[in-house]
């Protein structure tokens, strides 16, 4: 891959398998993420997202496999590499945020710590070194008095600057790709608008790519120039920002688009929810996943899964409806 393409997903599918049951999270999604990209994958709780991406790290449950597909991470097949080899690059080439900040560190570890580990890990350095690199590390993310504040404990600090403790795990080895996983959930609309403005920072600084995965589509509208919107394991519907907000496809994407908070002039608009609930993933429908919430359904759409229809170079919709 020598066209600036960094990550390449291709017909991924990801199983979860429990004695005689098998959950389908992921169903065949195929996506690429080009060097500069702020790509964002978004859909309801139960999609998908953290799956796909845990299945690009190789870091999934014991009862989860891959079942096909292709991973390719620049020139690497990734499917093709030992857990010793991807060791390697996550962490290193490729690094995610993982979601709960309350509760993806280390309560008996100290803040530097979590952060030396990384260091010495990956770059090989002195434990003296390392732990003066973790202190601009914590500076950089917005960590006022890192001096003070490495030796101290996760529950000393707020939810926000834990926050800004898991970015600075990310970012210590200056990753090519970061992985974002709900970053901004269980903290307030401030501290939210600081850790996305905190990542389009960091990301010009490092020249870095990052996919950025969340339930809500308000919060990706600054930061990502493409978005992805999964629901039942699938990739419903994929194009620029621009073409997601303002050119709006796929029935999903608008009902996504309505349960957005809105200000018209003077006058709050009311939120219009989603009737109905996400479909099962231990028995997924042979049509289209969303047909059942969708007021635009006919037969077709609940015995078919439709194709992709494209719009251009960078937007697709799968739905017989798109136009």
């Amino acid at each position: 891959m020598n066209n600036g393409t960094l990550l390449k997903v291709k017909n991924l599918k990801t199983t979860f398998y429990n004695k005689d049951k098998k959950i389908e999270a992921v169903r065949g999604v195929d996506f690429k993420v080009a060097s500069g990209d702020v790509l964002g994958i978004v859909g309801e709780s139960g999609s998908g997202k953290s799956v796909l991406m845990r299945s690009v790290m190789n870091i999934l449950q014991e009862n989860a496999k891959i079942d096909s597909g292709e991973i390719f991470f620049e020139e690497k097949d990734l499917l093709k590499l030992s857990r010793k080899e991807m060791k390697k690059i996550n962490g290193k080439e490729m690094a995610m945020i993982f979601q709960d900040p309350m509760t993806a560190l280390n309560p008996l570890k100290k803040i530097g710590d979590h952060i030396v580990e990384v260091l010495i890990r990956h770059k090989g350095l002195s434990k003296k070194d390392a732990k003066e690199m973790a202190v601009k590390i914590l500076a950089d993310v917005g960590i006022p008095m890192p001096e003070k504040r490495i030796n101290q404990y996760p529950h000393e600090f707020s939810g926000g600057m834990r926050q800004r403790v898991l970015i600075a795990m990310a970012l210590a080895c200056k990753p090519k790709l970061l992985i974002a996983d709900e970053p901004t959930t269980a903290l307030d609309v401030t501290i939210q608008a600081q850790i996305l403005e905190l990542l389009k920072s960091l990301k010009e600084d490092n020249d870095m790519s990052i996919i950025l995965i969340t339930h809500d589509l308000g919060v990706v509208a600054n930061i990502c120039n493409r978005i992805a919107v999964m629901y039942g394991g699938l990739i419903m519907e994929e194009g620029t920002t621009e073409e997601i907000f303002y050119e709006t496809k796929h029935p999903y994407t608008k009902a996504l688009l309505n349960s957005i908070p809105k200000v018209e002039g003077d006058e709050k608009v009311r939120l219009k929810p989603i009737e109905g609930s996400a479909p099962s993933l231990l028995d997924p429908p042979k049509g289209c996943p969303f047909a059942d919430r969708c007021e635009f359904a006919n037969s077709k759409c609940f015995d078919t899964m439709p194709d992709y229809k494209k719009f251009g170079d960078t937007h697709r919709s799968m739905c017989f409806l798109s136009v």
